[in-house]
């Protein structure tokens, strides 16, 4: 094997080495092609002793890793490589060698240039703060030629690097050049962004218009970098744009006038699709002005919006008449799932929420999630005033005080209320979960206990023909559960066929529970000779 220095075009000094010989692999390397490649599609490199047979766990002291990085490069099957610290108390690093860090970065960069090779890599993510004196400006200079030829690469992840305007030049290099294929672009959790660095990255963005979904997640977004995003949203054909923040809600020193920036971009765009503030801090007047630029764009394209926990310790809209300003401003907007969950929604607010609710008519899915100011009154409030919305399927209520009976019996009455005919038809029929994922069927279950007919009634509105689920409704709830089969012995003998129809449209057994509980309608009072055999003799005469 032999090894040369070459200069990176950009200035970034690349340590290149000639390829492998596979005859220098030892077998144990080979043998791991030879049974993983047809199988394994995702490769992750981690140290966090996970027993899942998707993860490949390595004892950083034992490993070659050049010879690795070749194995990688002959797969033909591997369709995502994360290269991240999944334990990153870990003492135990990537790449790691007890002689100094200039090894390390040795180790790195063989990794990176054979990893480089590989052509059949759809997903790459690579975290830096794992390679402890590898910049990025050397990793992007190192895996250019992987970013620029893989037709297959479709998103690029990297973060925990330290980004600085040379480095922001360099990476803006690789992006502007690379494959058509990418479409994900992922700058996470990387020290000294600012909005030069940032301007540089959208431009590339500008000539690599195949880049459409952008994530700066956990990023100090300042207000020059909002200026930056605020333009990128009216130039760039993004179609998701997040901005999310950490745990910690760390992740942003942006004001109100850098949140205006973003929002005014957002006024004049017609391809975002979705927009993600997980966590990320925003003023009062900042999340207003975004309400209001969805408001009053016509042709936003915007079907989801993630507010979650976005406005809690920012105080944003603390009042009711400030909810109900940000809940006018949404009444029409084309959403189709908000995430409102963790802020600080009171029970004053209800009312404006589910009056913007039962407005917006695409909406689908809502998330409520840890809506702790809201009281079991509030809840009740919530589902009597939802009793007519016609859109909504999904509403996440996973830590919330609704495990309540009045609550309950609210949320059973919205769903089916029994008192007439009218108001069953009337009630609603879209509501069909109140959990999420796995939470769903707990939740229902745990409803089950407290009223056993809502399961029941969320199971029959998952039936997209509303007409069947109110028809549906009406037989069992009223005429059968109700007992008020009489009521058919009173109608018109003209109309009853109808009705008889429309009660036994699907289920046979119920006309014969009909006739045997009101006698009268299959025979004439008058001479007790049923209206069968009337009509038998007339066809005979």
């Amino acid at each position: 094997m032999t090894s040369n220095n070459n200069s990176d075009a950009d200035g970034a000094s690349v340590e290149s080495s000639g390829p492998y010989d596979p005859c220098d692999i030892d077998e144990e390397v080979l043998e791991d092609i030879k049974a993983n490649d047809p199988d394994w599609v995702a490769f992750y490199v981690t140290c966090n002793g996970d027993a899942n047979p998707n993860f490949r766990n390595h004892d950083p002291l034992s490993i070659d890793w050049e010879k690795e990085g070749f194995a990688i490069s002959r797969s033909s099957h591997r369709k995502l490589l994360e290269i991240r610290d999944l334990q990153q108390e870990t003492d135990e690093h990537y790449f790691y060698c007890e002689r100094n860090q200039e090894e390390r970065v040795k180790n790195a960069k063989a990794f990176y240039k054979a990893v480089a090779e590989n052509r059949s890599i759809k997903h790459l993510t690579i975290e830096g703060n794992i390679t402890f004196g590898l910049e990025m400006k050397d990793t992007v200079a190192i895996l250019r030629p992987f970013v620029q030829s893989n037709n297959k690469l479709r998103s690029l992840q990297l973060s925990h690097f330290t980004m600085d305007v040379r480095t922001a030049q360099i990476l803006a290099s690789a992006l502007s050049n690379c494959a058509g294929s990418l479409r994900i672009f992922e700058l996470k959790r990387c020290d000294g962004l600012t909005g030069r660095a940032m301007e540089k990255i959208i431009n590339a963005m500008k000539v690599n218009s195949n880049i459409t979904e952008l994530s700066l997640d956990e990023n100090d977004i300042d207000d020059d970098v909002g200026a930056v995003l605020g333009d990128a949203l009216t130039t760039l054909s993004l179609k998701s744009l997040s901005l999310r923040g950490d745990y910690e809600m760390r992740s942003g020193s942006i004001s109100p006038a850098g949140m205006e920036a973003i929002s005014n971009g957002i006024s004049q765009n017609s391809t975002l699709e979705t927009l993600d503030f997980w966590r990320f801090p925003i003023t009062v007047d900042g999340g207003l002005s975004l309400a209001e630029a969805i408001s009053n764009n016509s042709v936003l394209a915007l079907k989801k919006l993630n507010l979650t926990c976005a406005v809690r310790s920012a105080q944003f809209a603390p009042s009711p008449e400030g909810w109900a300003i940000f809940f006018d401003f949404l009444s029409n907007s084309p959403l189709q799932d908000l995430q409102l969950g963790g802020n600080n929604i009171s029970d004053d607010a209800i009312p404006s929420m589910v009056e913007c609710l039962n407005s917006m008519t695409s909406l689908t899915d809502l998330c409520l999630w840890q809506c702790s100011e809201v009281t079991t009154s509030g809840w009740s409030d919530f589902f009597r005033l939802l009793k007519n919305n016609m859109s909504l399927r999904k509403c996440n209520m996973r830590a919330n005080s609704i495990f309540n009976m009045s609550v309950v019996e609210d949320m059973s009455s919205t769903l089916c209320d029994g008192t007439s005919i009218e108001s069953i038809f009337s009630s609603n029929h879209t509501l069909s979960s109140i959990g999420v994922g796995l939470w769903t069927e707990l939740f229902h279950e745990s409803l089950f206990v407290m009223n056993p007919g809502i399961k029941l009634l969320l199971k029959m509105n998952e039936n997209d023909d509303k007409v069947e689920v109110a028809r549906q409704k009406i037989i069992k709830y009223y005429f059968f559960q109700q007992n008020n089969l009489h009521e058919l012995g009173r109608m018109d003998l003209g109309l009853l066929p109808r009705v008889l129809g429309y009660v036994d449209k699907y289920e046979p057994t119920r006309l014969y529970e009909i006739v045997r509980a009101i006698p009268s309608l299959v025979r004439n009072n008058d001479n007790e000779k049923t209206i069968g055999t009337k009509r038998k003799r007339k066809r005979r005469a």
